[in-house]
């Protein structure tokens, strides 16, 4: 696809909005619970600072890239409009180099603004498969954008592809 929007980040510095990154323990006042994945570790908090939770596949790692999925929280230091914001939200994936889209899509996530992006890149060498989901939960008086995220090697992308779908759209946000 050859439509570029405007990124996340472009968007908040335009509506002069920081996003702080947001621990794991803090997402519990809005209920977020990641799926568990049979085969996907959790990476140790220190290894990656500003994520709320990285996993990994080790036993699927391909040429030295080991799949991964990660979890991005961040508050914002004042609410924005989230269809406004969630409209960037394809951006980011399309300005990565060797960008093909696989699927696109603008359904709420358990009632949530949600939208969603699937393709395939280039990164290093590597053809990547990588899908995304942004989120905006707004929590009492706190607006987050959270971020799922899954990167594997395309190749693996038939053997592991629910992996993908499952930490992306199988995320728990709220309380039933």
């Amino acid at each position: 696809m050859t439509v570029r929007e405007g990124s996340i980040e472009s968007f908040l510095e335009q509506q002069g909005v920081e996003l702080v990154p947001v621990h794991r323990s803090e997402c519990n006042r809005f209920g977020l619970e990641l799926p568990t994945m049979p085969g996907w570790d959790l990476v140790p908090e220190h290894l990656f600072p500003h994520a709320t939770a990285v996993l990994c596949s080790p036993a699927n790692a391909v040429d030295g890239f080991v799949p991964n999925a990660m979890a991005l929280v961040g508050k914002f230091t004042r609410s924005v409009d989230p269809i406004s914001l969630l409209e960037c939200g394809f951006g980011d994936s399309r300005a990565l180099p060797g960008w093909a889209e696989v699927s696109r899509d603008r359904a709420p996530l358990r009632g949530l603004p949600s939208v969603s992006i699937a393709g395939r890149y280039d990164w290093d060498g590597r053809t990547l498969f990588a899908r995304t989901r942004y989120v905006v939960v707004h929590h009492i008086v706190d607006q987050y954008l959270v971020q799922m995220t899954v990167t594997l090697p395309d190749v693996t992308r038939a053997r592991l592809g629910w992996a993908a779908d499952e930490f992306v759209d199988e995320v728990r946000i709220g309380y039933e």
